[in-house]
């Protein structure tokens, strides 16, 4: 990737032809950190020029910055980096920055040790353990439904992990087969210390463009069909259901409700749309607003943050539960990752569709709503569903 070099000698922030998942795939194999997250637009972070763990940190003057945050916020903390190297790709071409600060020939250093890789190799893992196992689950579930029978809990969330062992994973070939196998969600790779979290999740949670917010929930699934006339049969039936819709509309009026305060205007559709992806389809429903006040992404974000498609209603009995109940930490899964600039503009997805890879093993997440009416076998069906998204590149290669 000499060209990166040569670019970047002739000043700070330049045009360049590298396309960011390809410097993303290079950099990995050099150890250097990287970030990637490709939205509206597609961007990659390599290196540290600064770091916070405090989410409501005051950010740097300018540049483009990367930052994820967990499910569960009293268990870990976030992290938001401005990286050394970053590569943009918008409307207006691809353009790569380097960060106040760093030194040009440690940067230099690092992208003279990149090579164009070829193309993206998937993984062949084993899975190994399923936590917990689907009669456990199942019993969770039960649980779940008596609470709401009882009226403690409108809906709760309940996840499930699938892990597999693997060998030489490369976690941004990974990134590269999910991209092209679901073009429409927003893919994401955060890679560090010998391990990576990656994902393509078809949920945002808040995007920020000036004073204008989007906010686009999903709830309410169902697998997909095997043909265009029994996909069509599933998306008026999923519409239709009077379970999913109410699933649904839980998580619509609580986000309204949150941003309603923030906002000048806000337009709530009252009737969802159908999002369909390869394997599954959601309810969807946009949410678009003015902010009334000047809120950057991050704290709109935290303020949002566990909605009730992830967590469940009311949010603290949903969250009491789940800690009660649920048999491993969710880490980032279910949490939220995006970019920011100076200036609070950006996007933030739902960590949804998404795997831990680390130690030659890889953990894969997925989890459903539980709420009254809910039948357990076409939950736990909802469940694999939403893993196959990850299981399929992960077990084997879905393109060969």
């Amino acid at each position: 990737m000499s060209d990166i070099g040569a670019a970047l000698a002739a000043g700070e922030t330049v045009p360049c032809a590298v396309q960011p998942l390809d410097l993303a795939r290079s950099a990995w194999r050099t150890g250097a950190p990287v970030f990637y997250f490709a939205g509206k637009e597609e961007a990659v972070g390599l290196g540290v020029a600064w770091r916070s763990d405090d989410l409501a940190a005051p950010l740097p003057a300018d540049g483009r910055l990367f930052f994820a945050f967990p499910f569960d916020r009293s268990e870990e903390s976030g992290s938001v980096v401005q990286p050394a190297v970053t590569l943009v790709k918008g409307a207006g071409g691809t353009r790569l920055r380097v960060a106040q600060g760093q030194g040009k020939d440690a940067v230099l250093a690092l992208l003279g040790r990149l090579e164009r890789p070829g193309e993206p190799v998937a993984p062949v893992g084993k899975v190994t353990a399923r936590d917990p196992e689907p009669d456990v689950w199942a019993r969770t579930l039960e649980e779940a439904r008596v609470a709401i029978q009882a009226g403690s809990l409108t809906k709760v969330v309940l996840a499930r992990s699938v892990t597999l062992a693997m060998e030489d994973v490369q976690p941004f070939d990974v990134v590269a087969l999910l991209r092209e196998r679901f073009p429409d969600a927003f893919t994401f790779g955060w890679a560090e210390h010998g391990r990576a979290f990656v994902g393509a999740s078809p949920e945002l949670l808040v995007e920020r463009r000036g004073d204008t917010i989007r906010s686009f929930p999903l709830a309410g699934s169902a697998r997909s069909g095997s043909d265009a006339v029994e996909d069509e049969m599933v998306a008026r039936t999923l519409l239709e259901s009077e379970k999913d819709r109410r699933e649904h509309q839980v998580v619509v009026d609580e986000i309204a409700r949150l941003l309603r305060p923030l906002t000048s205007e806000l337009s709530v559709p009252s009737e969802p749309t159908v999002m369909r992806l390869v394997n599954i389809q959601h309810l969807g429903t946009e949410i678009r607003g003015r902010l009334a006040e000047p809120v950057g992404v991050i704290p709109l974000a935290l303020e949002l943050h566990p909605t009730p498609a992830v967590c469940g209603f009311p949010t603290a009995a949903a969250l009491s539960f789940i800690r009660s109940t649920e048999t491993f930490g969710r880490g980032w899964y279910a949490g939220g990752v995006g970019w920011t600039d100076a200036s609070g503009d950006g996007e933030v997805a739902v960590a949804l569709r998404c795997a831990l890879l680390e130690d030659r093993r890889t953990r894969v997440y997925a989890g459903a709503g539980i709420v009254r009416g809910s039948d357990p076998a076409s939950e736990l069906a909802e469940t694999e569903a939403k893993l196959r998204a990850m299981l399929d590149i992960l077990e084997a290669n879905p393109f060969s």
